[in-house]
């Protein structure tokens, strides 16, 4: 159950070896999404650790180990301990020898980008999953009425949700809440309605009824994303650190396996090793957009 679905990543350490030996080479394009980062505390284990426990839990999202090629479960725990475990990530990537000898340099790159890529697409998936499994249980509704106008209802939603969110989290020891910075996940097909919302000032945004001229009245900051877990029209809102968490004991690593003699390839294995766990599901809300 160690072997996970074949992802890895390159950088131009990736090609140390093949470098001296053949070819010179850099791939330093950082054209992933690593936006999900800012919701989580990252936790350093202790020599020897392969998990972490969070005390004082109600209610928790994880993530399960997963088989090569399966999609992840998202399980909901309870306890008022819960350890979260981290887990080992790998993959190969080959080169052929006529590759090396011959130098098809841009055909390498473009593999080992991608290669790269579906490494971080899919550490990106299990983050945002565990995100969007705690924001679906906590959802706040579309607020106002359809005279306010789209906008106003817009602003009237999110401030709702952020009322709702803080509300719920203010006696739990995480800080001052009337003033925390929030982290709102959103696809970019709501894009217009956000910025729309977020610019507005109680004059800009009034109405024909000027009692219920309204601005975002909240500490948050907007991050979008198309990952698949944050869908159009119910952006996610999150009270970020605290008890969601991560692990990443070893960044992707990789290793260079001895020239298969019967066919003159050269294999490189990356690995990786990390978990992530949101300890209570009450640091997030699902924002509906009508």
């Amino acid at each position: 159950k160690n072997k996970k679905k074949i992802q890895a990543f390159c950088v131009s350490t990736d090609f140390d070896q093949l470098e001296k030996d053949a070819f010179n080479v850099t791939v330093e394009e950082d054209n992933f999404d690593l936006k999900w980062d800012q919701a989580y505390r990252l936790v350093t284990l202790g020599t020897g650790q392969d998990a972490w426990e969070i005390a004082n839990v109600e209610n928790g999202i994880t993530f399960n180990k997963v088989e090569e090629g399966e999609r992840i479960e998202v399980n909901k725990i309870s306890g008022t301990k819960i350890t979260a475990y981290v887990d080992y990530y790998g993959g190969a990537l080959g080169w052929t020898d006529k590759m090396i000898r011959f130098r098809k340099i841009p055909m390498m790159v473009d593999l080992a980008m991608s290669f790269r890529n579906k490494f971080y697409d899919n550490k990106a998936d299990n983050h945002y999953a565990l995100l969007a499994a705690a924001a679906a249980l906590h959802v706040t509704a579309y607020q106002g009425e359809a005279a306010d106008g789209q906008l106003q209802q817009d602003i009237q939603t999110i401030n709702q949700a952020a009322f709702n969110l803080t509300n719920r989290n203010k006696n739990k020891g995480f800080g001052d809440m009337a003033s925390a910075q929030l982290v709102m996940y959103a696809n970019p097909l709501d894009k217009r309605r956000i910025n729309a919302a977020f610019r507005a000032t109680t004059q800009a945004a009034a109405s024909a009824n000027a009692a219920i001229a309204q601005q975002v009245d909240y500490n948050i900051n907007v991050q979008y994303t198309f990952n698949s877990n944050v869908t159009a029209g119910s952006p996610i809102l999150i009270l970020p650190k605290n008890k969601i968490q991560r692990a990443e004991p070893m960044p992707p690593k990789t290793y260079n396996a001895p020239t298969d003699i019967l066919t003159l390839n050269e294999t490189q294995a990356v690995w990786a090793i990390y978990g992530a766990i949101v300890g209570d599901d009450d640091q997030a809300e699902t924002i509906t957009l009508g």
